[in-house]
């Protein structure tokens, strides 16, 4: 249901860059090297060190993309404002395909807090390995693909993820075939009441880790396709089960989950 497929991990420190083998959960140190991205701003030079780091991951591995690998930045990415970590998003993402993921504070001590659980040492890759998000919003079909929305939400669960929305499974018999699927709980006063439901969904974004988005045969619905640009806004991690097929304007995303 979702594709899942060895990947190559890149870690962007700030005087350090380390590349991982992530195979069936388990990862493996490739290569580390010092790289002084500390000794420059958001600028030509930053880049240039950058793609430098890209272009040598070029020679390891035949297939550098959204799908094969990830890439996390921690320590002086971090300090960067949003709009210069949404520069650095736009160049990696135009020039390689990839997502640049500056991960926030809280959620990098999570994933160190997992690896000291896990093994006994403080390493943020292989904590986020172990349990990649507290929180997650799902996207998808409800009229066409609940059943592989439900399978999605079972794998989250037994990886300790909770779900922000949808919250439940169970949908109001009478909107089924319409053009508004409703959950238990919900109820539509008006036409124009829907977009009580569908801000209320998107509202949850914010306090997501990433979202990710089911579509089955990379199909991607209207509702979902409204979405993308309130995901964007909110500069969050977009993550596609499978690879879309329908996207007008490419945006920065990734493809596959790193478990299953």
């Amino acid at each position: 249901m979702t594709e899942k497929d060895n990947k190559i991990i890149i870690h962007f420190d700030t005087n350090e860059l380390c590349l991982y083998y992530l195979e069936d959960s388990s990862v493996t140190l490739i290569s580390k090297e010092r790289v002084y991205f500390n000794e420059t701003l958001i600028n030509d030079e930053l880049f240039k060190k950058i793609d430098c780091c890209i272009e040598k991951l070029k020679k390891i591995v035949k297939i550098v993309n959204n799908k094969v690998v990830r890439v996390y930045a921690t320590g002086i990415f971090q300090e960067f404002s949003e709009e210069e970590q949404m520069q650095l998003i736009i160049h990696v993402f135009v020039k390689f395909g990839l997502y640049f993921n500056v991960i926030k504070p809280d959620l990098e001590q999570f994933y160190i807090n997992k690896s000291i659980e896990l093994n006994g040492e403080s390493n943020i890759i292989k904590g986020a390995v172990y349990q990649e998000f507290r929180k997650v919003v799902i996207c998808g079909s409800f009229q066409q693909d609940m059943k592989e929305i439900g399978a999605l939400i079972d794998i989250l669960k037994k990886h300790n993820i909770q779900v922000l929305s949808p919250w439940t499974m169970d949908i109001v018999p009478e909107s089924l075939g319409t053009d508004f699927i409703l959950l238990e709980g919900q109820e539509l006063v008006n036409e124009r009441d829907a977009w009580r439901h569908k801000y209320d969904h998107m509202n949850k974004f914010k306090k997501a880790d990433a979202i990710i988005v089911c579509n089955p045969d990379g199909r991607i619905g209207k509702g979902t396709m409204f979405e993308f640009g309130f995901m964007v806004a909110c500069s969050k991690r977009v993550i596609f089960t499978n690879e879309p097929s329908n996207i007008s304007i490419p945006f920065p995303y990734e493809i596959g989950l790193n478990f299953k």
